[in-house]
């Protein structure tokens, strides 16, 4: 049974979103502050978090920066009631959450919201043969995706993405070649079959693009092509 760690400052709303996750046979790990809430997602290994933004001394972002910095990839999705979405929406993506509500929020979106984040963690290797490598290897050995591990690595030093940074990474390998658009990431990376903000794709992009490869002058894996969408090389020596 999946096991949710929820962290925010409001004890109403702490109890509100674990009763909502508990009806639907989720268990629910529960902090009132940032730091006791980093504490328990070490110790406890959820399989995601829920994080306020705005807590006192040690709010969400804080929250977000340091558990990235140690490695730890775990989905996290942010819990505002600031009115400034769009703006917000940009900050929350670039320090490594995975997706984003605004309070008060709908019992259902959530609880959905929830579930796409718990698959998005849990990719699986797609194979074409029985026995298949699941390593990719591209430009001499300088890129591996391992999806059993769900790592990418450059030069056999880990990225450390976050489960959207793989998932994206993953889908553009395995269409390579092939220019997807903006909507269909959202449809396949993100799970919005119907709704979504196309700024989350290029925020992603751009992170990813920090993480993969920072010093290159000119981007080797993920391309644009203008007005279009994103790519992955079919080719590459």
């Amino acid at each position: 049974m999946p096991k949710i760690l929820i962290v925010d400052d409001e004890p109403e709303i702490v109890t509100s979103v674990s009763d909502v996750l508990n009806s639907f046979k989720f268990d629910t790990i529960c902090a009132t502050d940032g730091k006791t809430g980093l504490v328990k997602a070490i110790e406890q290994s959820p399989d995601l978090i829920i994080l306020d933004w705005m807590m006192k001394d040690y709010n969400g972002l804080d929250f977000t920066n340091d558990f990235r910095n140690q490695g730890y990839t775990t989905p996290i999705l942010f819990l505002t009631a600031r009115g400034d979405l769009p703006v917000y929406e940009i900050e929350v993506l670039r320090r490594g959450a995975d997706d984003y509500m605004s309070k008060p929020f709908d019992p259902t979106l959530l609880v959905e919201r929830v579930k796409n984040l718990l698959k998005r963690s849990k990719v699986t290797t797609q194979t074409s043969t029985e026995g298949e490598n699941n390593h990719h290897v591209y430009a001499g050995g300088e890129l591996v995706i391992d999806y059993d591990a769900m790592q990418v690595y450059i030069n056999g030093v880990s990225c450390d993405l976050t489960s959207n940074e793989f998932k994206l990474v993953q889908y553009l390998e395995q269409n390579a070649g092939r220019v997807c658009s903006r909507d269909e990431l959202l449809s396949k990376v993100w799970n919005y079959a119907f709704s979504g903000d196309v700024r989350t794709v290029d925020v992603t992009v751009r992170r990813t693009r920090k993480n993969i490869e920072p010093d290159q002058p000119k981007y080797m894996y993920i391309l644009t092509r203008r007005g279009s969408g994103y790519y992955f090389p079919k080719d590459l020596t």
